[in-house]
């Protein structure tokens, strides 16, 4: 993906879970899949997902009411298991690395009157995934309570008592051990061939600078459904709230650079696909002196989840990590907001055609609202305060590859930024340590062996496209899911490719412009970046 100024032309209800007993639980089921299997000898459509998915523990009994929001879309909720009879409250001391770690700290809260606990987490799905250590550390706890306000008290005499990372933590959230649930999906299943609408990526309000709730965005643009998508910047210490954290492009235009060769999501023409999209930035003067752009509508100096170009600690993807780099050049456009970040350094604008119309030695001007203005820190600034000059023209040239391949121009195409990859040809293949998600053992097992709320899009061998939301944090209602589970609950439902979209308290999914999930932030619904529409 191209655009040269001057030099080319541009290329431009069963929402509750169900609470039930072991031995109930047998005969829903039974009376379950008496409904949904299809008799021996039936007409059964091949690309239908199996009655019932793969997660937990065999034999949980599980819902599936449907509805047809238009002509192609499907709307499904599926309730599956119970609250497990064995699940505790517990207080976590640490995740520590090594077994000394954990027999130290385990003598120092035995010598202070606890009675602590060490659990070997152990990496059961490495076969799957391309993080190959065998263990992901010692999990220290003290205490276990039928009440999650019985351990909040015990985290706080232990946080008094000097042990700063102590935290309540449910046991059926551990996501290396099999569980009964609950859990609580909303899934839509689109059909390109059929749906007659767009399927499609918006901004939040249109914009950058800006977050938006996915029901607000369903709403303004008369979207029949929508659900989150991808990461981005959620505080300003980490860059600009909203900030696309990777690869996005809106009807063909690039508003953020990629992280790495990280999954994303893309879509075109109503149909999808899924691959790795990487971004080549540049820039060159009149002269043919060149440079790197660092990125594209962010702040300065600040790459979240890293992945970029001359960035501390890393050049590799380190996901909910900010990299800094002292000296960059960012591109910016209208879709950042009316003027780009200030500070020393310096700026060129640049129209249309190429030509630099105004500089100034230092940040924080107007952008144009046609055109674009380079910002530049560090000794950036100072390689373009020696070779930028008004009425000179630049090439500014920006290749999105996918899958290591430049991409052709698409006046269509949305990017949405996500990862790590779950499903590969129809298998489980996550790419956690490719996609930065294993910098650290400890982060890998929270992020990823961990259930959370999580966002999830697959395409199915005969083309259809899955959009997934599994509710989370609520043991009553719904636990969540780990990577893992999550490539599981796709490969059910049908899918050959998969991927991870933004999860936790982003994870939303509407029908008009009514939530059907449960988000899990306790203000309800989250302000995202970005989200995923079906538009009649």
């Amino acid at each position: 993906m191209s655009m040269f100024f001057n030099f080319k032309e541009k290329e431009t209800d069963m929402k509750q879970s169900l609470l039930i007993k072991p031995a109930a639980a047998l005969v829903l089921t039974a009376i379950i899949l008496l409904v949904v299997l299809p008799s021996e000898g039936s007409e059964a459509d091949n690309n239908q997902p199996p009655a019932k998915l793969s997660i937990g523990k065999n034999n949980l009994p599980e819902t599936r009411p449907g509805t047809r929001l238009a002509e192609g879309v499907e709307y499904t909720e599926i309730t599956r298991g119970y609250v497990s009879e064995q699940a505790e409250y517990t207080v976590e001391a640490s995740l520590v690395n090594s077994r000394e770690e954990a027999e130290d700290l385990t003598a120092e809260l035995k010598e202070d009157g606890y009675q602590p606990k060490t659990d070997k987490v152990h990496n059961r799905n490495r076969k799957h995934t391309d993080v190959e250590d065998r263990s992901l550390g010692y999990i220290v706890q003290i205490g276990t309570f039928e009440k999650e306000e019985e351990a909040e008290e015990l985290a706080g005499q232990a946080s008094a008592d000097g042990y700063e990372n102590t935290n309540v933590t449910y046991s059926e959230y551990d996501g290396t051990n099999k569980t009964t649930g609950p859990w609580q999906f909303d899934v839509l299943e689109i059909n390109p061939d059929q749906f007659n609408g767009e399927l499609t990526n918006k901004l939040a309000h249109s914009q950058i600078e800006d977050r938006e709730t996915i029901s607000s965005i369903a709403g303004r643009t008369g979207a029949i459904a929508g659900i989150n998508g991808g990461y981005f910047v959620v505080g300003s210490n980490d860059g600009v709230p909203g900030d696309p954290a990777g690869a996005y492009m809106t009807d063909g235009h690039l508003v953020s650079e990629a992280i790495g060769e990280r999954t994303s999501l893309l879509l075109s023409g109503n149909e999808a696909e899924i691959a790795e999209v990487s971004t080549n930035l540049k820039m060159e003067t009149e002269s043919g002196e060149a440079a790197v752009i660092d990125g594209i509508n962010r702040k300065p100096g600040l790459s979240r989840s890293c992945g970029g170009v001359g960035d501390q600690p890393s050049n590799e993807p380190m996901h909910d990590v900010t990299c800094t780099d002292s000296s960059e050049i960012i591109r910016y456009d209208d879709f950042f907001g009316e003027t780009t970040p200030d500070g020393e350094g310096f700026e060129a604008v640049v129209d249309e055609a190429g030509e630099v119309t105004e500089h100034y030695s230092e940040r924080g001007r107007r952008i144009p609202d046609e055109g674009t203005v380079l910002s530049a820190t560090g000794e950036q600034a100072e390689w373009m305060k020696d070779s930028v000059s008004v009425g000179d023209h630049l090439a500014i040239d920006e290749n999105v590859l996918e899958g290591g391949r430049p991409m052709t121009d698409d006046s269509d195409l949305g990017i949405i930024g996500g990862g790590p990859q779950l499903l590969n040809d129809g298998s489980i293949d996550i790419q956690a340590e490719e996609e930065g998600f294993r910098w650290s053992k400890g982060f890998y097992y929270r992020f990823a062996e961990t259930r959370h709320p999580r966002s999830l899009a697959g395409i199915k061998e005969n083309g259809n496209i899955l959009l997934v939301t599994v509710d989370g944090r609520n043991p009553e209602e719904s636990l969540g899911l780990t990577f893992y589970e999550s490539a599981q609950v796709l490969q059910s439902l049908g899918a050959v490719e998969g991927m991870n979209l933004d999860g936790g308290g982003s994870s939303t999914m509407t029908v008009g412009e009514e939530d059907v999930n449960q988000p899990s932030d306790p203000v309800g619904e989250r302000p995202v970046s970005d989200g995923i529409l079906l538009i009649e």
